[in-house]
């Protein structure tokens, strides 16, 4: 009877306010899944002017990956535009960036990639068609030594390998600038050219600069490249465009997105279960522990990308949530692999598209993969590879790589699926936007165990194994279930791609004091998935994915799409 009390009072303190406590059927949800949508204000700016507004909000923006509002008055922040190289920067979307700055009092440095002649790299040489190139990455840069991975491919697979890897490989796509513009910025105080990484114009400038922002992913990492210096890293540098800053990403209220984040995560350290679907075929649960769930919310939290799967929320450091993006060194999280058993199954990944995979888990690995077309062949390929099933990584108490690791989830509603993206091989803005989930395969320690500094780079070097995670499935209409611990009650924290506490009344009530809180919390993209949001086949869709989204990026750039939707 105690038992059921303190149940009781957990429901009421965690989940009223948040979803209310009336039991729920097991049956599916009444809510449909959303129309298709994507924001037709998004606009390339013609003038300084234009772009004004939405400089000035986005560094006032506390939220997300590039909080620009943290800098302090005074503060000399180096800001690296186009820092991987893969997608073209703008020079009047910095421009603005940089005077909405110094409107703040803030001493802006743009560093730009060093131009080759009159041209700069803007994307890869190949679309988002080719979504298997996204293992390239992980064969050729995940490993120590990648010579032994790629002998092991070859072997098994000459003409996949000859595809990620051809004797020849293909020359990046460039863009000649206007030498007028080049020699505009060369002349510009606020403006560098630099041929180094950001680690080392951080160290060869330390005394010139108070803060950093730059990439447009895995902050952990960039923070730990800079070394010594990591404690001046901010965040990641994604409005270097107008694709991003000419958007109501930057308007939507830092507070209040950091409210929305607080309410989802709040029941983590009480759960037991999860349950999580996708009308795609996604379909499995999740058994946790006591320790591995208070653990979890221990390490759940990162701005803009929350560590919904207790494996990649432990293996480091934590984030203070209070003091973001500070790194709590006085908490170190052992890896934790919950019992996850079921289907995960996709068609998209951080490169792009690929037949429909099935990934089958079981006790929270992966067993089996079914279809996918190359990007499942590649993964087949190295789910049989000896080595990645017999290693004892460090700290972890199970054997082998193949884990499920990643569930990254975003958080602001205003994102959407950039078309420029798809057309340079890169399907990583969908990743941002509220509700939807990459998962992601393998391990990651980001921090050693205190005492044991240099173990995980030691040891994966020595034995030639993966150091990080790799292998990204999207899912982008996921219902998120979970149980408190000794209840029988479910409550979704994403419901059909919509992340619930955006409805919660407490959040709406600070969003009204915006504006009209529909609107401010609405969906500004939703994926156009046939045979689920539009007309059409899924099993025609799955099949080749791509034939779809190219036919759908020609309508967004003609203006005959027939989902857009405006900001009213």
């Amino acid at each position: 009877m105690r038992t059921k009390n303190l149940s009781t009072l957990l429901c009421v303190v965690i989940s009223v306010g948040l979803f209310g406590c009336s039991s729920e059927s097991s049956g599916p949800s009444e809510i449909a899944f959303p129309q298709p949508r994507f924001p037709n204000y998004v606009k390339s700016p013609e003038t300084i002017e234009e772009v004004m507004p939405f400089a000035r909000a986005a560094v006032r923006q506390t939220g997300g990956r590039t909080p620009l509002g943290l800098i302090k008055p005074g503060q000399r922040v180096a800001l690296f535009a186009g820092s991987q190289a893969l997608l073209h920067p703008n020079p009047l979307v910095l421009e603005a960036l940089v005077k909405a700055l110094q409107e703040r009092n803030v001493k802006p440095r743009i560093i730009l990639p060093q131009p080759e002649g009159t041209q700069i790299r803007v994307g890869n040489p190949y679309t988002s068609e080719k979504g298997y190139m996204e293992s390239a990455g992980w064969v050729g840069r995940n490993w120590p030594d990648p010579e032994e991975p790629k002998a092991w491919l070859r072997e098994k697979n000459p003409e996949i390998y000859n595809a990620l890897f051809p004797e020849v490989p293909p020359s990046p796509r460039y863009e000649t600038l206007d030498e007028d513009q080049l020699e505009k910025l060369d002349k510009n105080p606020n403006f560098e050219f630099w041929s180094g990484t950001p680690a080392q114009y951080v160290a060869e400038h330390a005394d010139e600069v108070d803060v950093v922002f730059f990439g447009y992913g895995g902050r952990t990492n960039s923070r730990l490249r800079l070394g010594e210096h990591g404690d001046k890293f901010l965040g990641n540098f994604i409005f270097d465009t107008w694709n991003e800053v000419m958007t109501d990403v930057n308007t939507f209220p830092g507070d209040l997105w950091r409210l929305a984040e607080e309410r989802l995560i709040e029941p983590l350290g009480w759960v037991d279960y999860l349950h999580v679907t996708d009308p795609e075929g996604t379909d499995f649960t999740v058994s946790l522990t006591e320790e591995t769930a208070k653990m979890w919310s221990e390490g759940v939290y990162q701005q803009g990308h929350l560590y919904m799967y207790p494996l990649q929320a432990t293996g480091r450091n934590p984030y203070s949530i209070k003091e973001y993006p500070r790194q709590r060194e006085d908490m170190w999280l052992a890896p934790k692999v919950p019992d996850a058993n079921g289907v995960i199954a996709s068609t998209r990944n951080h490169t792009g598209y690929f037949p429909r995979i099935e990934l089958t888990l079981e006790h929270g690995k992966v067993t089996e993969a079914r279809g996918g077309g190359w990007y499942g062949d590649i993964l087949r390929t190295f789910l049989d590879y000896p080595k990645l099933s017999e290693v004892q990584y460090p700290y972890h108490e199970e054997k082998g790589y193949w884990f499920l690791y990643e569930a990254g989830t975003g958080t602001n509603p205003k994102f959407y699926l950039r078309p420029d993206g798809l057309r340079s091989g890169r399907n990583t803005s969908e990743r941002n936007v509220a509700g939807v989930i990459h998962w992601a395969l393998g391990v990651d320690v980001f921090h050693d165990k205190p005492g044991m500094e240099g173990t995980w780079k030691k040891f994966t070097q020595e034995q030639n194994v993966p150091p990080q995670h790799g292998f990204h499935f999207h899912n982008n209409l996921v219902t998120y279930k979970y149980r408190i611990r000794g209840t029988e009650q479910m409550r979704p924290l994403i419901e059909k791609g919509r992340v619930s506490v955006l409805d919660n009344p407490e959040v709406r009530a600070l969003a009204s004091r915006y504006g009209d809180p529909d609107l401010i919390m609405r969906q500004e993209w939703a994926p156009d998935t046939p045979g689920i949001t539009s007309p059409g086949s899924y099993e025609e869709f799955s099949q080749n994915p791509w034939a779809h989204m190219s036919k759908m990026l020609q309508e967004i750039e003609d203006g005959t799409y027939a989902y857009f939707g405006g900001r009213d």
